[in-house]
């Protein structure tokens, strides 16, 4: 279990619930913990959220050239 081993319970950021009742997965981009019915999946993966998907296969669109 993720934060088990630290002495906490991870819970998911958008719905609070624990990694005791849910699997959670951090999202790659920003390390937020989702469980599977709150996290956006695409490609493959699992993310918090639609911007963090799209920042990782497109990049940040905010980027100063």
């Amino acid at each position: 279990m993720p934060g088990s081993a630290r002495g906490f319970a991870v819970e998911c950021f958008a719905c609070n619930a624990s990694e005791l009742d849910k699997l959670l997965h951090k999202c790659p981009i920003c390390f937020k913990w989702t469980c599977e019915g709150c996290a956006t999946q695409a490609f493959g993966r699992q993310f918090c959220s639609k911007k963090c998907s799209h920042n990782f296969f497109f990049g940040d669109d905010d980027e100063d050239e």
